[in-house]
């Protein structure tokens, strides 16, 4: 997994609203900044390699929320790494076979 630096400090990157959004081995995922109100926090969320967050369907994706802050990102990163691991041959078989399924054939056989 790409190391902790990678996803930078929250003062430098997400106080501005930034997204971060990277992949490795497969496993495609974005940390940014989330509000409720007046409360901000962090969120991780994962998907299967090759399509971008916004192209990607809402049930492949999976998502958690963290406190706001260094520690936060933190606990954000080790489960980003956590994710990988439990599911490293889902990753790996993205990687792998990226375009699988996109151009399959209905249920009619059409």
């Amino acid at each position: 997994m790409n190391s902790r630096k990678s996803l930078y400090d929250v003062a430098s990157f997400y106080d501005k609203k930034a997204k971060l959004k990277a992949s490795y081995e497969g496993m495609r995922y974005q940390v940014e900044q989330v509000a409720d109100g007046e409360e901000k926090r962090l969120r991780a969320t994962v998907w299967p390699e090759p399509f971008c967050y916004e192209k990607t369907l809402e049930e492949q994706k999976q998502a958690k929320d963290f406190a706001y802050g260094e520690e936060g990102l933190d606990q954000a990163y080790r489960w980003l790494c956590e994710k990988y691991e439990e599911e490293k041959s889902r990753w790996e078989h993205a990687r792998d076979f990226p375009l699988e399924g996109l151009f399959s054939k209905g249920k009619d056989g059409s």
